[in-house]
């Protein structure tokens, strides 16, 4: 009959039920911002798991992963620090205290041993790790409102300071034959921390517009440099 006729046609008329009304997030309905944000907590925890996979790795192997990141890191820091992989608390203590002895060897040398007491050596290594760390960290906290780790927001800004501490490491060595050297090459050290600490913030900070950015970036350099000063005239 004409009916059975119609109904056969409706019944194969999309076979294979092409036609759909679910929408992924990225058809449309999502921000660019919130895109961003799914991808950031897909590489978080992308990081957690490669960090329970590689827990019982061999210590005496530790200080050659260690080395093959920072070779990493410098022959492609901003690829590196926008995507690092996961680092314990004793790798990220090891490079801070790495770039201490560094620093403190460029204050040595630019000083001439003269003046590097014991609360300067003191702001090195280790400690300037904590502070300016912890600086940002609050600021994720308490002006960005994100709940994340204080270790796992460490992660890049603990490499933030690789390329100053090998760019410092040849300036002590060529501060043998000219001082001034050694001076521009921490200048240029510098300008390489804050192209990597914005860069490390703009990563973990993805679902915040790049203004917001540069701005609470600059809080945090106010208040660090503040902390520095002070402890350096004490």
């Amino acid at each position: 009959s004409d009916k059975k006729q119609e109904k056969t046609q409706s019944n194969y008329s999309n076979p294979y039920k092409t036609e759909t009304s679910y929408k992924t997030g990225y058809a449309g309905t999502e921000s660019k911002f919130e895109r961003a944000k799914i991808k950031h907590k897909a590489r978080k925890a992308a990081r957690k798991a490669k960090a329970t996979r590689t827990s019982n790795i061999n210590p005496k192997g530790f200080f050659g992963e260690l080395g093959r990141y920072i070779v990493r890191f410098i022959k492609s820091p901003i690829d590196t620090i926008s995507n690092p992989p996961h680092l314990g608390k004793v790798a990220i203590m090891t490079i801070a205290a790495l770039q201490g002895v560094v620093l403190w060897l460029c204050m040595f040398f630019i000083l001439r041993g003269g003046g590097v007491g014991p609360l300067k050596i003191l702001i090195s290594g280790v400690i300037l790790f904590f502070l300016y760390s912890g600086i940002f960290w609050l600021i994720n906290r308490f002006v960005m409102r994100l709940k994340t780790a204080y270790w796992e927001f460490s992660i890049r800004l603990a490499s933030t300071w690789i390329p100053f501490t090998v760019i410092c490491a040849i300036g002590v060595i060529l501060s043998m034959l000219s001082p001034v050297t050694l001076m521009i090459l921490i200048l240029c050290g510098a300008v390489s921390v804050a192209v990597l600490t914005y860069e490390a913030l703009r990563t973990e900070w993805i679902s915040k517009s790049p203004s917001q950015v540069l701005y609470a970036m600059m809080l945090g350099y106010f208040v660090f440099f503040t902390v520095v000063c002070y402890l350096i005239t004490i």
